[in-house]
């Protein structure tokens, strides 16, 4: 499942990346592994089940509702980790993680919600970062969204 979650972001953050032309070319390769790579650790910190709360408000009514902490976090971390270890201005950075951290949010919870993607719940993606799925509080979270 891991993995496919680090597709799913690659699949975003590449053409976001390789499309920009304000990005040199010879960083454009380092932007992508940097972004996924942040966008992917950052969800491992964040997909835990001590924060149920801002996931089940993040995926819920059947939609993804904005993100608040979550996506917030997460874009901060991309345009540090593009400005510190790639060398893009903040701007260009901030261009980037604005574009694709709700996107990828997005698409996560249309995967999610998605009742024909039996593979896609939020167990399996708390799972996917060491979280425990399957039971208990996770198996209860998984009912809402119809998994």
């Amino acid at each position: 499942m891991l993995e496919g979650i680090i597709d799913l972001v690659k699949d975003q953050v590449l053409p976001a990346i390789t499309n920009n032309s304000a990005i040199p070319a010879d960083k454009k390769e380092a932007a992508v592994e940097t972004t996924t790579s942040t966008i992917v650790d950052g969800l491992k910190e964040h997909f835990t089940p001590d924060n149920l709360a801002s996931i089940t408000s993040l995926f819920s009514g059947g939609g993804f509702a904005g993100g608040g902490d979550i996506v917030s976090g997460l874009q901060s971390s991309v345009v540090n980790a593009l400005s510190e270890k790639v060398g893009l201005n903040k701007d260009i950075a901030n261009s980037i993680a604005s574009a694709v951290v709700p996107a990828i949010m997005g698409l996560f919870s249309q995967k999610v919600n998605d009742p024909n993607d039996k593979g896609f719940s939020i167990e399996s993606i708390m799972g996917a970062f060491g979280g425990k799925g399957g039971g208990g509080i996770l198996g209860a979270l998984g009912g809402l969204f119809g998994k």
